[in-house]
């Protein structure tokens, strides 16, 4: 029995000591989000719309966790049969090591690294009016955004480590598909609700190798080929909310929730 419990031991050092790291994009596969539009049975058919919100995600690696704050400020227009909606957003936050107290004799483990960034989006879509509802069928949207900070200087620190698995890259580009119910109240077209589903990808070659490796970092643990959010917004009078769930190409799950102003 105290040969098994010693073997026991040997073999977790080892699998602790060559363990993998993974390390994306500071909110890669989180970069899309919700921006309002008019409706139809808006009396004003241009808008802009400001808002704070708050994000938090799992990392590629599942000893990690994101969270960050955004600022949004974006503009929406209602045409016949058609939306449009564009703006930018800056971002701040920071990534944690769940497991660093675990390793503390790895010279580049680390409890927290910060980042920040700014971006913009574009949505487009087209739609049907159904009673008191828009039925945004079809629509396309994509994201720009540039990462610095601590973090994607870490990344730059590892990439040749062996068993880490980093990118540098700190510009991304993920676009999609959308669709999206929009309706009113009965009382007042004020008081809105709606639901949108995105589902894309972030632009480019993420299965990058390490030298000297044959391990993929996204390759060997993606189970799910797309970044899929669904989005619930809500409208009274200038004021709304948007809460949103998402499911990114490794399962990690990740939620935001922010509110703002429009005028």
């Amino acid at each position: 029995m105290k040969n098994l419990l010693i073997i026991a031991l040997i073999a977790t050092f080892f699998c602790c000591g060559c363990s993998s790291r993974y390390y994306a994009p500071a909110i890669y596969n989180d970069d899309i989000s919700y921006q309002p539009k008019p409706g139809s049975f808006d009396s004003v058919k241009s808008k802009t719309y400001v808002s704070l919100g708050e994000a938090f995600h799992d990392g590629v690696d599942d000893n990690n966790s994101t969270n960050f704050f955004e600022l949004n400020i974006s503009r929406g227009h209602v045409f016949k049969n058609t939306n449009l909606s564009y703006g930018a957003f800056g971002f701040a936050g920071s990534i944690d090591n769940i497991n660093h107290k675990n390793e503390l004799t790895d010279p580049n483990s680390f409890d927290t690294k910060s980042f920040a960034g700014i971006g913009g989006r574009a949505s487009f879509n087209m739609y049907k009016v159904i009673d008191r509802v828009n039925f945004r069928y079809i629509g396309v949207e994509a994201a720009y955004s540039k990462e610095f900070g601590d973090y994607a200087a870490y990344r730059r620190l590892v990439q040749n480590v062996p068993d880490y698995y980093a990118t540098t890259r700190t510009e991304m580009v993920t676009a999609g598909l959308t669709s999206e119910v929009l309706w009113h109240d009965m009382r007042s077209t004020d008081n809105q609700n709606s639901l949108r589903l995105f589902v894309g990808k972030s632009i480019g070659n993420y299965s990058y190798l390490n030298p000297g490796s044959d391990d993929l970092l996204l390759g060997a643990k993606n189970a799910f080929p797309f970044y899929m959010t669904v989005s619930y917004f809500k409208q009274i009078n200038h004021f709304f909310g948007v809460a949103e769930v998402l499911r990114t190409e490794h399962l990690a799950p990740g939620f935001r929730i922010k509110f703002g102003y429009g005028f």
